[in-house]
């Protein structure tokens, strides 16, 4: 399966409109990266509160990019996403992502949400394969 980027991913394509337009760092030192995201009112589920998919579509994105900045090409199998404390509109989230553990047909992944005084918003881990 060959599958093309034309720049409109939600979460870091730079012609998507709609799109979150993440940037990330690589770490190369660790293999990890980084970004941050200033949710606003439009990815808000309660009144004031950053809806939980969003956080999770951060993640995943997070855990994607960093197997794309290795070199494999991925797509995610499973991601189970654990929420410990809400996430607030117009608060920059800081989320990482890093490699767990690598197999032949599967790459494990860690990411964790944080608000910048380093509270523990959400963490999450995907299984991403490899094609």
């Amino acid at each position: 399966m060959h599958l093309e980027d034309n720049d409109m991913c939600y979460a870091c394509g730079r012609k998507n409109k709609k799109g979150l337009h993440l940037e990330f760092t690589l770490y190369e030192h660790d293999k990890s990266v980084e970004t941050t995201f200033l949710p606003s009112e439009l990815h808000q589920g309660w009144e004031g509160v950053v809806h939980g998919g969003i956080i999770a579509t951060v993640m995943d994105e997070a855990m994607a990019k960093l197997a794309h900045f290795l070199g494999y090409h991925v797509l995610t199998a499973s991601l189970d996403v654990r929420f410990k404390d809400i996430a607030k509109t117009r608060e920059p989230l800081k989320v990482r992502a890093e490699v767990t553990k690598l197999s032949k047909k599967l790459i494990y992944t860690r990411a964790v949400a944080n608000k910048e005084d380093g509270k523990l918003i959400a963490e999450a881990r995907a299984k991403l394969m490899l094609y």
